[in-house]
């Protein structure tokens, strides 16, 4: 099977104190693997269907 996902540059503007808890709670040092990793968990997240 040939994977033909693209991949997407996103940029946003966020406080820094954000981040910076972002990445204690995701445990990733870095902005960009703190950012991905909260955004898979939130796509997988099923609890979250329920508000939308």
């Amino acid at each position: 099977m040939v994977n033909n996902m693209k991949i997407v540059h996103v940029q946003s503007v966020l406080p820094e104190e954000d981040i910076i808890a972002l990445k204690l709670k995701t445990g990733e040092s870095s902005t960009k693997d703190a950012i991905s990793k909260a955004v898979y968990y939130y796509l997988d997240c099923e609890s979250i269907e329920k508000y939308q």
